[in-house]
Order: C-alpha cells, then sequence, then structure tokens
C-alpha cells in the first residue's frame, strides 16, 4: 500500500464520522502539485460513497478539477498582476496584463506558485451534507473583479444553447481566458445527471470567491431515512436503560418510606435514559414541562415508584452494550459543558431558557443516537423489513439511518412523540446545521453546538476547523490554542464533579 493509499484509509474513518454528524470536511493548498490535486480528488471520491452517490464520482471529478484549476489560475493572476505593477481591477491595466499572462505563468509556473504561496493565496475545498442537500465548494482568497464577474455570467447565460460537448468546444474560444469553457461544460455535467445551472453558484466576497455545487441527496434514500425514524420511534415505547443503572435508582424509590427526591435527581441527571422517563407522565400535566427537577417533584411517589420499577413496560434493560455506554457518557458530558458554556456566554441575560433548561438540552441531544445504540432485536427486524421495501435503495436506507446519520434528526422526532414543546424539538436538530436554525435561537443553539465539538474534538473524532467560526466568535475564540484553553477547565470541572475521566480515546 503506497503513502497515499495509507493517509486514505486513516482518513476514511474521519470522512465517515464527518458524514454522520453532518460536519465540513476542508482540504487547503497553496499551489496545488499534481499528488495534492490526486489526494482531494480521491477524498471526494470516499465522500460521495459516504454519501451513497457513488455514480456521481465520474462527472464530479471533472467538474472539481476544473474548480481547482480555475482558483490555481486566479491566483497566479494575482500575482502576476502585482509583480508586473498592474492594477487588476483598472480596465486597461487587465487587457494588458491578460496579453502575456497565459505565456508567462506557463514558462516560469513554479516562480508564480512561489509568490502565491507567500501571498498567503489559498485554494481551499469544503465538502458538507446537510440534511438533504449536499455541498461542494472551491474557495480561493482572490476576490473577482468586474470583468471577471461579467466573463463568468456571459457564459452562465449563453450555457442554453449547448446540448453537447463537441458544441461547446467548436463554438468557444478565448484564449486569453480559457473562453470560461470549464463552466459551460461544468453546466452540461450536472444536466447530464438530471440537474441545471441553478445548482451552481458563483459568490463574491470581500475576502473570497466561492465557487459552490449544490447536490440533492437521492429523494428515496432520504424519503426511506425519514420514513425509518418514524416507524422506528413508534414501533415499540420503550427506553434502553443500562441494568447496573437501573438498579442504582430502583433502590433509592423502592422504600417504604417517602422518595428521597434529592437523591433520585442526582441519580438520574447524569443518565439520558433515565432522566426521560418521568417527563413522559410530567407532560401530560404540563405540556411545556422541561425541567427535571420539576418533571420529578410533579409526580407522586407511587408514580416515581412505577416508572423505575421492573413491572413499568417502557423499561428495557441493557446489558454489556459498550457502544450504548458511551453515548450515555457523551450525552454527560455534552450536558455539563452546555451547562457551563451557558453560564459563561455573553448573551444569556437574552435567552428565555435558564440553566436547568441548557443542560437538559445538552443530555438530550443524543436522544436519537441513545435509541438507535440500544434499539432492540425486534426494533432492528422491523426497521430492516422495511427498508426491504426500496429494493434498489434499502441498503442505503438502513445504513444512513442506524449509523448516526439520522440521530439527530431521530431526537427530534422521538422527542415530539414523547410530546416535548417543538421550541425543544427545534434545538436538538440545530447544532449540526447552523445555517438554518432561525437567529433568534442562533446564540443559544450555538452553545449545544459548541459543547458537542469539545467532547468530538477532544477524542479525537473531528478537527478545530470544524467548529463554526461564529460560534467561537461569540465567546472571543480565534485560534486553536485559545479553543484548547477553553476546553482544559470543562474537562477538569467534569471530572471533578463526576468523578470519571472526560477523555477517553478510541
Amino acid at each position: 500500500m503506497d503513502e497515499l493509499q495509507e493517509q486514505l484509509k486513516i482518513d476514511r474513518e474521519k470522512i465517515k464520522i464527518s458524514v454522520g454528524l453532518q460536519l465540513p470536511i476542508e482540504m487547503t493548498t497553496y499551489t496545488l502539485p499534481r499528488n495534492t490535486e490526486a489526494y482531494i480528488r480521491n477524498v471526494m471520491e470516499i465522500f460521495l460513497e459516504e454519501c451513497h452517490q457513488d455514480h456521481l464520482k465520474e462527472y464530479l471529478n471533472f467538474c472539481l478539477s476544473e474548480l481547482l484549476t480555475n482558483s490555481k489560475k486566479a491566483n497566479t493572476k494575482r500575482v502576476y498582476f502585482k509583480e508586473k505593477g498592474l492594477d487588476i481591477n483598472n480596465p486597461q491595466d487587465y487587457e494588458k496584463g491578460m496579453e502575456n499572462f497565459k505565456m508567462d505563468t506557463l514558462t516560469n509556473i513554479d516562480h508564480y506558485l512561489e509568490l502565491q504561496k507567500k501571498a498567503g493565496l489559498y485554494i481551499k475545498l469544503s465538502l458538507r451534507i446537510q440534511a438533504d442537500k449536499i455541498y461542494i465548494e472551491i474557495r480561493n482568497n482572490s476576490t473577482l473583479t468586474v470583468f471577471e464577474k461579467e466573463r463568468i455570467q456571459q457564459k452562465l447565460d449563453s450555457v442554453q444553447q449547448y446540448k453537447e460537448m463537441d458544441e461547446v468546444l467548436t463554438s468557444v474560444l478565448d484564449q486569453s481566458e480559457g473562453a470560461g469553457l470549464g463552466i459551460i461544460i461544468i453546466i452540461l455535467m450536472l444536466q447530464k445527471v438530471g440537474l441545471s445551472k441553478e445548482n451552481y453558484q458563483v459568490i463574491s466576497t470581500d475576502e473570497e470567491t466561492i465557487t459552490r455545487i449544490i447536490l440533492p441527496c437521492n429523494s428515496t434514500v432520504f424519503a426511506g431515512v425519514e420514513m425509518l425514524s418514524y416507524e422506528f420511534v413508534n414501533f415499540e415505547d420503550t427506553v434502553p436503560i443500562l441494568k447496573s443503572s437501573f438498579e442504582e435508582v430502583n433502590k433509592i424509590v423502592n422504600t417504604d418510606g417517602p422518595v428521597d427526591r434529592n437523591a433520585l435527581y442526582e441519580c438520574v441527571r447524569k443518565n439520558l435514559a433515565l432522566s426521560i422517563l418521568p417527563f413522559k407522565y410530567a407532560l401530560e400535566q404540563d405540556k411545556k414541562c422541561f425541567n427535571l427537577q420539576k418533571s420529578i417533584a410533579m409526580l407522586s411517589d407511587y408514580d416515581l415508584k412505577f416508572i423505575y420499577s421492573d413491572s413499568n413496560p417502557r423499561n428495557r434493560l441493557v446489558e454489556n452494550n459498550d457502544y450504548y455506554e458511551g453515548i450515555l457518557f457523551h450525552a454527560r458530558k455534552v450536558a455539563y459543558y452546555t451547562y457551563n458554556l451557558y453560564k459563561n456566554s455573553p448573551y444569556k441575560d437574552s435567552f428565555p431558557q435558564d440553566e436547568a433548561y441548557m443542560y437538559l438540552a445538552g443530555l438530550f441531544n443524543s436522544l436519537g443516537a441513545m435509541l438507535l445504540a440500544g434499539a432492540g432485536k425486534n426494533q432492528i427486524e422491523y426497521i430492516t423489513e422495511l427498508a426491504k421495501q426500496y429494493p434498489e435503495h434499502g441498503d442505503n436506507i438502513l445504513d444512513m439511518f442506524i449509523h448516526r446519520n439520522a440521530a439527530t434528526y431521530l431526537s427530534m422526532v422521538a422527542a415530539r412523540c414523547y410530546g416535548f414543546d417543538m421550541g425543544v424539538c427545534y434545538d436538538l436538530v440545530g447544532w449540526n446545521g447552523l445555517s438554518r436554525v432561525p437567529e433568534y435561537d442562533i446564540k443559544r443553539v450555538e452553545i449545544l453546538h459548541i459543547a458537542e465539538m469539545i467532547d468530538f474534538y477532544s477524542r479525537g473524532m473531528v478537527d478545530f476547523y470544524q467548529v463554526d467560526r461564529e460560534a467561537l466568535k461569540d465567546f472571543g475564540i480565534k485560534t486553536e490554542g485559545e479553543f484548547k484553553a477553553m476546553i482544559a477547565p470543562l474537562i477538569e470541572g467534569y471530572e471533578k464533579e463526576f468523578g470519571e475521566p472526560a477523555v477517553v480515546k478510541k
């Protein structure tokens, strides 16, 4: 196995995690050597495989190569114009510079690539799946000139007159700019897979040029995953509970005297499965209830003894399941981190939610993942049979449902089924899709995002760049060093309060 294949083998697991958590995958290069381009292409292929979009690889490989080359060329153009003392935004200078740009840079490309690197001109690939869309972005920090914007728009407007590649090659020729051939061919490639120029975007900001291809996920697979989520939750109204945890809480409530509610709260607040149980009954009395202590206080001793007893049909005991225990462990840490981040948030006074709400939101963020990890044999058999109703896509639907891709969505479905307020349900699905969160909720949901990412980052599952930059900015975090400095006391505080190590890398 060569070095590239060895690296891709390591990266495949991280790509799988990122797709499952719907987090961005990014790669940055300054000179785009051939081996880097080959590596980037392989990463995109793995990404598409994990998104079950293998059939698009051939088409998108061309698009990717074209977009990478265009970004590299744009950066080269900037350093070339600067070296020649020309203003790239001046019409006369632009025309003069483009006369010899192609020949000069081809014959001395290493020199200009070195200048690009020294100038910090980068090319970034970003890959992400969010809900039912896949985003492929190429970014470079050379902003478009007015002339470049006009040329791009002209080519996009002219696409409709071409139907085949041969027509493009024989009709379009512009040696100075490569004629925008790539843009037209990219659109034709997209059309071959049922898309249009609406799936292709070029965005110019004050800092970057972003070229984006938006792909819809397979609608059948997406609908199948949604269907399995609802069927899974409705099939069996049980909560998986670790036997050891159940025995601990059962001792607290199984008493001849009054139930020690403080002891009960301290026990169940550390355990997602035990925490969810009283809400099924408390919500019948107060549909807005989202406070663990309040839900316990609302119930009689008789209710509590029944809820945490063998006679409660909702309790399904789980033994020897390391993955399930890992989900409970993760939920406990996220709850603690959320609670403490909330206390230090500069925006907390503007939130209608309090510390108790935020702690519980952090804990319940893993509700879907817990239900999947603790799924019983009957549940797995049932959804497997349902997936078989899709003969061409059944395996993909089942794979996406089981391997965490659907866990966040499943959290919302389960919360709705249990009767929680819709505001709570939406909070539980926003952390890994902040761009879709309403502006009035964003500052609060950002806390859940950072809390989740702290645990994933500390376990080596995600990288710093995958943490949302705007969320970090609200806590004054710009660098990875600052992020680590914020994490350290949180981990130390968790270990002190819960008496267990917070970081157990697998």
